[in-house]
């Protein structure tokens, strides 16, 4: 297990259709009334930023500072920043207050109002104090150690949800096994969630100068019945000492929330494609008053046509396309493989698992795992360093 617990117990004693009104009360404070059908004057993009935690569901604690409230302070920054330099998307708060909200009713509401994008933001924690920087994720299968403990921490949050049994169709924040319930789960955002994830971290090492981990999967509930590309970022370890004064402050939040921004218009511009003049056009105030260059945003995405293979040096980290692991070594012409090429392995725990592709970036590997998806469903981008799992 890689988070720390730390909850309090509610009593909850509102009715279920009380305690929707309310849900829809709240999120109607923030973009007027959240109506049960797509709004008729929809912007267009619909982004909804939600703010990890929240009431008496705190996060992870640092020696100072909450979860709860530092996500929430970087969500509503993020949100300005946005709404100023993106007058074209539409803005949705899953919250704006210290309350809580269920997993569930977060991804319901970003369904409801029909978001094209929804960004789950959160701080990290480790026992181990030492750990440090930024991860995303995308929901996925990879039972990694590490992304297990992420996902059944954040997942536990469900506690507070009354009939949560029921509601997540059997599943048990305590048990790894439950995660079974995801394997037949299709996500058809996947590649889009991928490509802005990895906007996400590219943005996190090169403007806010952090340690990128990476872009990985794990089975998040709030992501779960999300019917639009998704995202849950860890904007960095609370329980390391520096790191909690950095996603604490002023200065720390601004640049998250400036990087995200810039994922965001990079993004936009890839969905985009012919507007580009006009992009950089809207930024143009942001780059000079910020001092960074947002030119490649409004570029077009000149993502490689053949599979990328880069000899990988020591000590710099490699992205692969993940196709299988098993707990015996296969060779590289077993039939497991359906005929690709260029399969290479690493050993991680009590597995061997199996990649082709290598690349600098995750960004550059999407036409590959596009392609390896019609053979391999549950392919996937993974960052190795040194042969490890960065």
């Amino acid at each position: 297990m890689q988070r720390k617990f730390a909850f309090v117990a509610i009593n909850q004693t509102l009715s279920l259709p009380c305690f929707a009104l309310v849900l829809l009360l709240l999120a109607g404070s923030v973009r007027g009334e959240v109506s049960g059908s797509k709004p008729a004057n929809k912007k267009e993009m619909v982004v909804v930023i939600d703010p990890g935690h929240g009431g008496p569901s705190l996060g992870a604690r640092g020696t100072f500072s909450l979860e709860k409230d530092i996500v929430l302070k970087v969500s509503k920054k993020l949100g300005m920043l946005v709404a100023k330099y993106h007058p074209d998307v539409e803005l949705v708060y899953t919250r704006t207050t210290d309350t809580i909200i269920s997993l569930e009713d977060r991804g319901t509401m970003a369904n409801r109002v029909g978001a094209d994008l929804f960004i789950s933001i959160h701080a990290n924690s480790n026992p181990k104090r030492m750990p440090y920087g930024t991860e995303t994720y995308v929901m996925g299968l990879d039972k990694t150690d590490k992304n297990m403990g992420v996902a059944l921490y954040e997942n536990a949050e469900i506690i507070y949800e009354d009939n949560y049994e029921t509601k997540y169709e059997g599943y048990n924040p305590n048990s790894p096994e439950s995660f079974i319930m995801f394997s037949f789960m299709q996500n058809t955002n996947m590649e889009q969630s991928l490509i802005f994830a990895a906007y996400v971290e590219e943005e996190f090492a090169r403007h806010a100068k952090r340690k990128s981990r990476g872009v990985k999967q794990g089975p998040f509930l709030v992501l779960w019945k999300t019917t639009m590309p998704s995202v849950l970022i860890e904007i960095g370890f609370i329980s390391n000492a520096e790191e909690e004064k950095y996603i604490a402050s002023e200065r720390g939040q601004t640049e998250i929330a400036e990087s995200i921004l810039r994922a965001l218009s990079k993004y936009k511009a890839h969905l985009e494609k012919g507007k580009f003049a006009v992009q950089q056009a809207s930024l143009s105030n942001l780059s000079r008053s910020a001092g960074y260059n947002l030119e490649s945003a409004t570029r077009p995405d000149k993502s490689p046509q053949k599979s990328p293979q880069r000899a990988p040096q020591r000590h710099q980290a490699t992205y692969h396309v993940q196709i299988l692991s098993t707990s015996k070594r296969l060779k590289t012409t077993a039939p497991e493989f359906k005929g690709l090429k260029n399969v290479s392995s690493y050993r991680h725990n009590d597995s061997y698992r199996y990649y082709i592709g290598s690349a600098g970036s995750a960004n550059e590997l999407m036409p590959l795992l596009k392609d390896t998806k019609k053979k391999f469903r549950d392919a996937f981008i993974v960052k190795l360093k040194n042969g490890k799992v960065e």
